[in-house]
């Protein structure tokens, strides 16, 4: 009888991800894999804003253009997750970075 794999409850922490070497060698294969990267690309372009997407609305716009920053940040992030960080300082996604308080 086949034991049973222990379940993990997600989100899991990031020290957690990275101290599981497994997964993250595991993840990088995958997304290294020729197909799932071209998947990527023609997924990041066929997304992307055009000259026909654009609105005369520019809250829509701004919607539109947040939610593609989200959706290529979500691939960049996995990508993220492929390398352990070199410190032994907690490893962060860095998260609206750009944005300084004032």
């Amino acid at each position: 009888m086949a034991a049973k794999k222990k379940k993990i409850i997600v989100p899991v922490k990031l020290e957690w991800w990275f101290n599981d070497l497994k997964s993250v060698t595991r993840l990088r294969e995958i997304l290294e894999d020729p197909v799932l990267e071209q998947a990527i690309a023609i997924l990041k372009e066929a997304a992307g804003p055009t000259v026909t997407s654009i609105n005369s609305d520019p809250q829509a716009n701004s919607h539109k253009l947040a939610w593609y920053a989200g959706y290529r940040d979500a691939f960049n992030d996995l990508e993220k997750l492929t390398r352990r960080p070199s410190s032994s300082q907690p490893h962060q996604i860095d998260e609206w970075t750009h944005i300084l308080d004032q």
